[in-house]
């Protein structure tokens, strides 16, 4: 074994704190002693099931104890979890399958969309149904009687750990692979970044499948942090979760903790014990940051890619709410700088290009797409494909996605600015910005617009406001639609609408 492979860290966390409380789930508590011994059962059941270094197993579950169990026993023999969001839909599902090639496939029997593919992919060797509701007894047979001793298996950093399926705004998801290395280096990344202590209680109601659940299950060890999980959100009862389990820190994303805010604002809500909400997936709204900030809750903006094993800036409170539109700086370990998309060359700061960054949590690659990979790999760098800018400070801007960025006769257009401007209009309920290929200026601009509930305005009305505030390239023309295509987690799928405005005739 050597340094920063996965399963060393709750083998070593267990012998320093065996009685300390690891992972608290709905229907079950376990002490780091526990939660090794089980790990170890699962990961000697593995091998009994021909499941070696190097193989694949799938995981389709909600927040239970079982998830982090499955994922670390993996680890432990050197195979590779491939977490997959329980959103998503039976086509999706099989697609990640058919590309991943898992030998196992652990499942939870609530998620009826993977019942259509239970014995119909022959590289599946075995399907495990890992819970029923939050009733995991048929986990808990399946390892029983199996030895609790470390299983004996040379694991490297360098083998891969994780498979993570990008959300595929751009068209089929990408699988990303994360080494033991690119996870450990952003566990040390964050826990040399974030104030997290010793004993910390960690709440993730958010889904454990993104690369923030899978490196925080990595991280809780190295720090002796308690994992506390939850499969729903309430925006009630998690008030109530945080000051029972007396949380100290948890992940959020800003529709939650917009549920959480106006919770703080309607009732009496006291939670002594919480320092740090982190909250990121896409922009943190200012007034929810200040807000919060004001009933004494401290929320940190995180800007993150699973091709970078998760964060990469953090904006946190003591570096002055007056720098909170950014995502911040840069997290411990890594470098970044801005450059111009077109030359590759750094840009001076205030200057608007593609964020790129390099450290040692920059992943392996796209699972079997060596074409994929280098395109965002270069020199070392990863090309995140957003779009900003760094200040004097050192703080990070994010303007736009790269991709979504549209040049007009030469002028650059960045959709999310039109989309904030239209979205000003009470009328509006959402709207979605995409270039249109056009001979004489390269592209134009067009919105595609969501009106609210029984809400009438006429496109030129809309293009009047949005070059009352912004260059008249910024908008061409609007399309009215009754809804924007998006993908199982809510994203919008971008390509889509390209798709159907460059058609011949639309």
């Amino acid at each position: 074994m050597t340094n920063g492979v996965i399963g060393d860290l709750l083998r070593h966390r267990a012998r320093l704190s065996p009685d300390l409380e690891a992972v608290v789930s709905p229907n079950k508590r376990l002490t780091y002693r526990e939660y090794n011994e089980t790990v170890n059962r699962l990961s000697h059941f593995l091998l009994q099931n021909n499941v070696q270094k190097g193989d694949r197993i799938a995981l389709l579950s909600k927040n239970l104890y079982t998830y982090p169990v499955i994922y670390l026993a993996a680890a432990k023999i050197g195979a590779v979890t491939v977490p997959i969001n329980w959103l998503q839909k039976t086509d999706e599902i099989r697609y990640i399958l058919e590309n991943s090639t898992p030998k196992m496939l652990f499942y939870d029997g609530d998620f009826k969309q993977v019942t259509p593919l239970l014995g119909q992919l022959s590289f599946i060797q075995q399907e495990v149904r890992i819970a029923n509701g939050e009733d995991t007894t048929s986990f808990e047979y399946l390892i029983q009687g199996y030895p609790s001793d470390e299983p004996e298996v040379d694991v490297e950093e360098n083998d891969p750990a994780l498979i993570i399926y990008t959300s595929g705004t751009t068209g089929r998801p990408k699988g990303v692979v994360c080494t033991h290395a690119n996870v450990f280096n952003a566990v040390i990344g964050n826990m040399t970044t974030l104030d997290l202590r010793h004993r910390d209680r960690f709440l993730f109601v958010t889904p454990l499948c993104h690369i923030s659940g899978m490196t925080f299950i990595t991280g809780a060890p190295v720090r002796g942090i308690t994992l506390v999980l939850s499969t729903q959100f309430n925006p009630l009862q998690i008030w109530e979760l945080i000051e029972a389990e007396k949380i100290t820190g948890m992940f959020s994303v800003p529709s939650m903790l917009s549920y959480m805010y106006e919770m703080v604002k309607a009732q009496d809500v006291t939670a002594p014990t919480l320092r740090m909400i982190l909250c990121g997936g896409s922009r943190v709204p200012e007034h929810l940051i200040s807000g919060m900030h004001d009933w004494g809750f401290q929320v940190i903006q995180v800007y993150g890619a699973t091709e970078y094993s998760g964060s990469i800036t953090y904006w946190m409170p003591e570096m002055g709410l007056d720098k909170c539109a950014s995502v911040g700086k840069p997290l411990y370990l890594t470098e970044m700088k801005i450059v111009d998309p077109a030359t590759g060359e750094a840009l001076p700061p205030g200057e608007i290009g593609e964020v790129v960054c390099r450290g040692p949590l920059t992943f392996a690659g796209y699972w079997n797409n060596p074409e994929a990979t280098e395109e965002v790999i270069r020199n070392g760098w990863y090309y995140t494909r957003d779009v900003g800018y760094m200040d004097e400070d050192g703080f990070l801007y994010i303007v736009d996605r790269l991709r979504d960025m549209i040049i007009t006769s030469g002028e650059k257009v960045f959709p999310a600015q039109v989309e904030a401007v239209i979205e000003q209009l009470e009328e509006v309920a959402e709207s979605a910005v995409v270039g249109v290929k056009d001979p004489v200026w390269g592209e134009l601009a067009r919105a595609y617009v969501v009106l609210k509930e029984g809400a009438q305005i006429a496109e030129e009305e809309i293009i009047a406001h949005v070059r009352k505030h912004m260059a008249d390239y910024s908008l061409h023309e609007v399309e009215f639609v009754k809804e924007l295509p998006k993908n199982s987690i809510g994203k919008v799928m971008k390509y889509v609408l390209r798709q159907h405005a460059n058609q011949p005739g639309a």
